[in-house]
Order: structure tokens, then sequence, then C-alpha cells
């Protein structure tokens, strides 16, 4: 039964435990949590392999490496009393006896030459012992009332299937009588976490996520009001964020959604922390011990489908599949029951089964290291059948995954299954085996280990999971912006921030303030935000050639960074938005940005064309902390490009090729030239007129473009680099300069070469496009003679045009055209990202 009065238990892991800030950080969670509070300890991060460790080495007589051990655990807890308590004394004195007694085993395990389990607890125990009697002592130096309740005299074990369960019974009488008058007082209980007591009076562990699972039974015992897990991730997530960059952190799961994402791989939870909490109903948090903003995951009996029928998915890596095959098998009862009683003699459990309907084999997964010894347990199980030919082969499958695709929505719900595999061979994944249970809760695959990555991203993009939200911060409206680079760009995005300020506020009712302006002269500030007159100013300023900000000579971003770091950074701002409209290497200073709560805007393609895992890097970071990151105008400038593949993969479609002309620059160059000008004089004009990139090279060498191809590529879920792309550049090495008049000038020496394009192209009713193909096989980028009279052929000037090929429209594409090119349309996408942000922001 529930107390008259509610209880809350926290859990802080080890690395929650890892030092002395982390244990500072924890006490401020105890501090915020109340007073009627239970709190589970782990040992400090690394203590309990170490302590392992030692055991271990102890047996084999290895005196250097025990001794070693225990100088770490000496002196790890030493530094973390040194670094917390002002009173050291006592606390000194209790590690030198722990310390002793550490020795004083290892040297008696040492002589044996044995450890048995009850010994191995034993050393292992200490680390959460301790930590937990370092914590109390810190909360009540902090003026928290805290006391010690070692975890022997609450946690009680009984014998179960022939290992140890909590005796439930047990553990609600010793809570009542142990931890509620402790309670009563009002005193944070602290318990250490990951042991217990044995039937014989003798101290046991309780395995892995042993921690968790502690504090699961002392919440049931106590009829807590909830659990939380302080662990150092935001919460269980759609996916692993390793292999899927856009993953989620799922707001509420049920319990069984948690425990199948639990058994097939995601470590955050273990399977069986949940079971104690079922019955009782209580609710189960996985919170970020370091970010006290992040709500976190809520795992409990009350969460409801939803509109996602798949919630995450989830893989078990280095699998081996086991086959049993022979006809002699039709027919015959028990044959499954005799291999998995064999199995389970041989020490092994069984991941997923599948077996055929004709009876005539059954496979079964097994982790790939112990695949050999159960084909070897098989085998000597079936001697028999396989001398008389009844059973033909016994073999194993390695290297594969488990992939499982987990969802409460999916039961009931038509066309699961065919969408996964679908997807799944769109991405050329072969499935190896199935299996999904009666609950229609899991469809487990196994693929093939090379396979897996790409299948985990190609059913997160199926089942549209980075759509999910996570449960959002509420506190904070107003929408700050800093703009990163002040050039033609950013001058037309202050001017249209000016004309709709009032379109803004009143029919939309956003409040955007420009808060910071920098480029490489320097960086100013206006906390309550700049003035359309005072912008109106500095852009008239900027627009007349001189620096904005009065310098001798420019910053360079490094420089950039940490003056943004002293004046911009630490200003209260809630959720501000940084709107990169440079043309800078400024992936280093846009993930500061991230990491200091910044939203991203960003019409600068190289930040996202960095390498993969830099790229990753971003997403995950802006992930974590439910930040967005957006970037319409990298893509198609005004044109929504992004927004069009986003709607159609939210509608469940796929998107299979992206064909487009995706430069408003070289649409305009390219026309010129089908016009009978010459080279030089198009990309002299298209330059003047602010089409280019500051550094026309940039556009004429392909790169612009294959870095717009690679930010698509990217958005489909593709993992591939720069390089990967085929590119055609527009001029060779000869004409190359770093000045961009003198380049253009330079430019004259093709002229004949292009006209003869023009014309062989002309006589074959064709004209040149520079046009960019991404799909499933490759990513190229170059000048193309298009048909005349096809859509690409009519476009004219700085027209942009994009075709997308999907499942729904496989031979006649979604186009999208329009203005490609030009700082008043680029503005205008840049101004849709913010709106976009802040309206989020608002319904937060």
């Amino acid at each position: 039964m529930r107390a008259p009065e509610s209880v809350e238990v926290y859990k802080f892991g080890g690395v929650a435990m890892g030092d002395a800030d982390a244990v500072r950080m924890a006490a401020t969670h105890v501090r915020a949590g109340g007073p009627r509070l239970a709190v589970i300890v782990s040992a400090m991060q690394g203590i309990t392999d170490l302590l392992h460790g030692a055991a271990r080495a102890a047996v084999q007589r290895d005196a250097s490496a025990w001794e070693a051990a225990v100088e770490e655990f000496e002196k790890r807890h030493r530094a973390v009393v040194g670094d917390l308590l002002r009173q050291r004394k006592r606390l000194n004195s209790e590690i030198g006896q722990s310390v002793r007694e550490l020795r004083a085993m290892c040297e008696s395990i040492s002589v044996l030459h044995e450890l048995t389990r009850r010994a191995e607890d034993a050393v292992v125990a200490r680390g959460e012992r301790l930590m937990a009697r370092i914590f109390v002592e810190f909360l009540n130096e902090q003026r928290i009332a805290a006391s010690y309740v070692d975890a022997a005299d609450v946690i009680l074990t009984a014998p179960r299937l022939g290992s140890l369960w909590p005796d439930f019974t047990k553990c609600d009488r010793a809570a009542k009588r142990v931890i509620r008058p402790l309670l009563d007082e009002r005193k944070v209980i602290v318990i250490p976490g990951y042991i217990g007591r044995g039937p014989d009076d003798e101290v046991v562990t309780l395995g892995r996520g042993g921690s968790d699972f502690s504090a699961a039974i002392v919440a049931r015992s106590l009829g807590a009001r909830s659990v939380t897990l302080f662990k150092e991730v935001d919460g269980l997530m759609t996916a692993d964020p390793k292999s899927v960059p856009n993953a989620r952190v799922l707001a509420d799961v049920h319990y069984r959604e948690a425990a199948e994402l639990a058994f097939y791989g995601a470590k955050v939870l273990h399977p069986r922390t949940m079971i104690p909490l079922v019955d009782r109903r209580i609710p189960l948090f996985v919170r970020n011990a370091f970010r006290p903003e992040s709500s976190g995951t809520r795992i409990a009996a009350d969460v409801k489908p939803g509109p996602y029928p798949v919630k995450a998915l989830t893989a078990i890596h280095r699998q081996a599949l086991i086959a049993i095959e022979g006809k002699g098998m039709i027919g015959v009862p028990g044959v499954a029951g005799r291999a998995f009683t064999s199995l389970a003699q041989a020490g092994h459990s069984v991941s997923m089964i599948s077996q055929a309907s004709s009876e005539s084999s059954i496979c079964f997964v097994v982790p790939e290291s112990e695949a050999d010894h159960a084909v070897r347990a098989l085998h000597a199980a079936f001697e028999a059948e396989r001398r008389m030919k009844l059973i033909d082969r016994i073999d194993a499958e390695k290297k594969l995954a488990l992939i499982a695709v987990v969802g409460l929505g999916m039961r009931g719900r038509p066309g699961i299954a065919a969408r996964t595999f679908s997807a799944l061979s769109g991405q050329r994944v072969n499935v190896v085996a199935i299996a999904q249970g009666s609950s229609e809760l899991n469809i487990t695959v196994a693929v093939s280990e090379s396979d897996a990555t790409r299948a985990l991203v190609s059913l997160h993009n199926e089942f549209q999971l980075d759509k999910i939200r996570p449960l959002a911060d509420t506190s904070g409206r107003e929408s700050k912006l800093t703009l990163l680079g002040f050039g033609q760009i950013g001058r037309a995005l202050t001017g249209q921030l000016i004309a709709q300020d009032k379109h803004l506020r009143s029919e939309l009712g956003l409040d955007v303030k420009v808060i910071a302006i920098a480029d490489r002269s320097g960086i100013k500030v206006q906390e309550k935000g700049f003035s359309a007159s005072a912008m109106q100013r500095m852009s008239n300023h900027k627009a007349s050639g001189a620096r904005l900000f009065d310098r001798h000579s420019p910053l360079t971003l490094k420089q950039l960074q940490t003056m943004m770091r002293e004046e911009l950074w630490l200003l209260p701002s809630h959720r501000p938005i940084l709107v990169d409209i440079t043309s800078e290497e400024t992936a280093p200073l846009l993930q500061e940005a991230l990491e200091r709560g910044f939203h991203l805007v960003l019409a600068n393609k190289k930040p996202l064309a960095v390498p993969q895992i830099e790229y990753d890097r971003l997403f995950q970071t802006a992930r974590e902390r439910g930040l967005s990151i957006r970037y319409e105008a990298t893509a198609g400038a005004g044109l929504p490009v992004l927004d069009t593949i986003s709607k159609l993969q939210e509608a469940g479609d796929r998107v299979d090729t992206i064909v487009g002309c995706f430069s408003g620059t070289l649409g305009y160059i390219m026309t010129a030239l089908e016009d009978g000008r010459r080279f030089s004089a198009a990309v002299r004009e298209a330059w003047k007129l602010g089409y280019t990139e500051p550094d026309p090279r940039d556009d004429l060498s392909g790169t612009d473009v294959a870095r717009k191809a690679l930010i698509l590529a990217r958005a489909l879920g593709r993992r591939a680099e720069l390089a990967d792309i085929k590119l055609e550049p527009l001029f060779g090495t000869g004409v190359d300069h770093s000045n961009p008049a003198r380049f253009i000038a330079n430019l004259a020496g093709l002229d004949n070469d292009f006209a003869e394009r023009v014309n062989r192209a002309r006589s074959e009713k064709r004209v040149l496009r520079y046009v960019a193909t991404v799909n499933r096989k490759e990513i190229r980028v170059g000048i193309e003679a298009v048909p005349e009279s096809s859509p690409m052929g009519r476009l004219r000037g700085t027209d942009n045009q994009v075709a997308i090929y999907s499942k729904r429209y496989k031979t006649n594409p979604l186009v999208v055209t329009g203005p490609g090119a030009g700082a008043q349309v680029t503005a205008a996408g840049v101004l849709n990202d913010i709106v976009a942000i802040t309206v989020e922001e608002r319904r937060r």
C-alpha cells in the first residue's frame, strides 16, 4: 500500500558519482527533490570493474596487479573526500579500514587460490558502501539531513530458479521497520545500490543493472510515487544515436516497450528494472544527471500507443544464427524442447527463435562468442539423429545483428511488417531470419552485421521517428537572434525583419529581436535588441564598403569565437538563435553555440559539408539539448527543397533520387552562354550582381553545388563525405587565382571551349545545365546537355529546379522550381527558418 505521504526514490549511477563535481550535482538534485527521499548510490565510475579485477588478479596470484588495484581504490576515494568535505577525519578512517579489509581479502584469495561467489561479492560490495557513506557526509555538510541505511538491511533475497531474487514480502517489512522511521524524521535516506543480503545473511550482488534494480525494489517496498534514475544520457531514444544521428529522446514509454528495448540492446535500462514496479504502477523516469533542464523519459503503465505505431528501434550486435535442419524432424515431437534443454544445460540463453511451418528446420540466435560452444552442445544432444541422417546439419552463421522494431501501437495495425521489409529491401538489406511475438509489440529481424547501420537508418526514416518530439522546456518565450555575418544576405535579412516586424507581432504573435551582430571586424551586442534605426545605420555603413566595426585587421574565426565567448555566450537568453550567413568554416563555432543552448539557422553550407563524424556531432548535440538546426537556405536559397522532402517523409513516402539544378549562379551563367555571351563575361556579370559566393571559385569549382548535394543526401539518411561525390568543375588549375577579379579575367582562356560546347548541344536541340544527382548508388555533379524542351531545359536565369523521385513519384517526379540565387531570396529562406523555430518555441 502507498504511504499517506508520498516518497520519491532517486538513483545515481557510477558516472553521476564519478567525481567531486558529479557528487555536487547529485546533491543539487537531492535538495530539489524534497524531504521524503530515498537515494540509491552506485560506486564511482570504474570502481566495480576495478574491484572485480583485483579479485581475479588475487586468485591468479598476481600480487602486483591486485596491489595496484587496491592503491587506485584508496587514491580515488581519498581524492573525492579531499575535494568535497571540510571534515574528513571520520571518512578517511573508513577508507583506511575498507582498504585494509580489501587487502586482507585479496591476500586470502591468493593463498587459497580460490575465488568463490561469496568472496567476490564481499570484495565488490565496498565500492557502493563507501560511496554511500561519502554522499551522506557531504549532504549533511550541505545542511541536508541524511542517514545511511545499508542495503543488506532492506534488500533481502531468496533462491529462485537457480539464482537469487528479491523476497518482496521481507523487503516490504524491512522498509517499514528501517526506512520509514527515518523518513518520518525528514531525513534523506542513502542506500548503497547493487548489493543485498542472501539467504545465509551473506552479502550478495544483484548483477548487471543492479543499482537500478535496487532503486526499483526500494520504491516498491515504500510504495513510492516514482523512481528517477539519474544517468549520463537524456533518456531512452528512438535508436542508438551512434548509428542514427537524428534519433530522438522519447518523452514517454510503456513498461512493455521499455522492457523490449532493454532486452534487445538498449543499455540505458536492464529489463528486470521494471519488474518490481509494474504491479504497483510506479512510474520510472530516466533523466540526465548533468542537465537538470532535461525532462527525460517517463516509463509507466498509463502510456498510450500515440500517433506513432513504432516507437523505437534497437539492435544487438555480434550475434550468430544457429540452424538445425533435417527432414527427419517433420512431425517428431520434442525436437525444439531437446534443443533448448541442451542449450540451457550448456549455459546459453537464446534471444530469438524462428521455425519453419514444415517443422524441417528451427533456428535461433545466441551471442557470436558462444556459437561454437552451443553448436558442440547440440551435436552431442542429437548425436543419434545425426548418425541416422534424421538431422542433416547443425551449424552457425556468424557476424549478424538483431534489429528489433518496437511499439505499443503496432498491435492490430496492418502494414507494419510490410513497411519494415520494404524499407530494408530499399537499402538492399537482406533479412536472414524473422520473429514476431503474438503481442505484436515487436518485430525482430536478423541481418548481416555490415548492414545493421543502414538497416537502422532506413527503418528510422520509414517510421519517421525523427519527428517524435521530446517533452519540451517551458521557461522563456522571447526569440533573440545573433547574426553571424553581415554581408549582402545579412543586410537583406535585417531589412526584411524591419519591414515585417509589425506582421510578425500582430499576425503571428512573435517577438523577434536581433541582440548581436558579428563578422570578421568584431561583434556588437545589445541585450535588449537593436532598434530598427540602429540596424539600418549599420546596414548602410557596411554597404558603403566600410568595416562594420573599427578594427585594423580582420579577426580569425578563433578570435571571433573567443570574443563571442566573452560577450555573448553568457547573456541570460533563453534558447536564442544563431544565424550563420557567412561562407566560412564555422563548424567549431556552431558546435560551441549548440553547447551554449543556441538554436541554429544556416545559409552557410560549409558547416554541413564537414566530415560525417563532425556533422553527426552537431546534430547529436542539438538533439541532446532539444535544439533545432534549420538550413533550408543552404540547399535552394528561397526554394523549399528540404521542406518538400520532409513533408513527403512525414506522409510515409520514401525519397529515392533527387535530380536538379541547385545553383542559381550557375543557372544564370548557363543561360547567359545560351544567349550568346562569352563564359568570362557571364561569370563577371554574376559576380557583380552578387549571385556568386564571395569567392566565385566556390561556384565554378562545383564545390558549392556538391555541398548542396551532400546536404540533401544526408537529409535522406545517407552517410557520405564530400570526397565521395563525382565532381566536374568549370575550370582547371591553369586559370586559378585567389583574387576574384584576376580569376575572372583568366577565365577568358576558356571562352572558346564553352562556346563550342554550347554549339554542339544546340545542334542536338539540347542546352547546357549544371546538374546534381543524388541517389542510393552515387552523388554526381557536373555539366549535362539536357533536352531544350525538358523542364530543366526551360529554366532561365537564377531559377533553381529540383525533381524528386520517390515511392509515390516513381515515373512522374515531383518538380519544384523557383529563384535560387540573390540576397533577397536567400534572406527570405533564412527568415522562414527563424519564424519556424520561434513558432515552435512558443508552442512549448
